[in-house]
């Protein structure tokens, strides 16, 4: 049997052929079990170099919790994690939005608390973990996470990070009702030019 190799592109275009807020559970569903055969049967498929197994899984992991599937999106969730290399993520990431999913906010926060250190480096893994937090609505984790990106950034090297995560920030304070302070201060005073 001839393996089939799967790229991004290929990826890419199973995410846009199915537009989520159109797409039924049962598509949904579907198109992670797609995901999951790609990342994981190696006789029939070969993810193409760049292409990381712990991605394709962490891609079908949130699949399937948007199918409301949230039992197998945590168990392929803890597969994509299980299969990250150092320094990569995804599988982080699709735990923190799996237990989210199951309502279990402490075991969400417990995963997230082990990217930690690594978020106060790298801004684009804070505003992923502040952005599954704020999707669960869990507003003031968001702001913690979007918090910790901010205070991590060299201001001068990180312009752009800087800007989303004060945004970021910014929102969720907002939906909070919480007052300004310095970072707000910052934000506004940016939109204000």
């Amino acid at each position: 049997m001839a393996v089939t190799p799967i790229t991004a592109e290929m990826l890419d275009s199973l995410q846009e052929g199915l537009v989520l807020r159109r797409a039924s559970p049962a598509q949904l569903r579907e198109r992670a079990e797609t995901e999951y055969a790609w990342a994981t049967d190696t006789e029939a498929f070969a993810l193409a170099p760049g292409l990381s197994r712990s991605y394709v899984l962490s891609v079908a992991a949130d699949d399937f919790l948007s199918a409301g599937d949230d039992e197998r999106a945590l168990a392929v969730a803890h597969e994509a994690a299980d299969a990250s290399e150092p320094g990569s993520w995804d599988g982080v990431v699709s735990l923190v939005r799996a237990h989210l999913g199951l309502g279990a906010v402490d075991e969400a926060r417990a995963v997230a608390d082990e990217a930690r250190h690594a978020a106060a480096s790298d801004p684009a893994i804070a505003e992923m973990i502040g952005d599954a937090f704020e999707l669960g609505d869990q507003l003031a984790l968001a702001e913690r996470w979007y918090t910790i990106g901010l205070r991590g950034l060299d201001v001068a090297e990180s312009r752009f990070w800087r800007e989303r995560l004060l945004r970021d920030r910014h929102r969720v304070r907002r939906d909070q009702s919480k007052p300004l302070d310095g970072f707000d201060e910052e934000f506004e005073a940016l939109n204000s030019d």
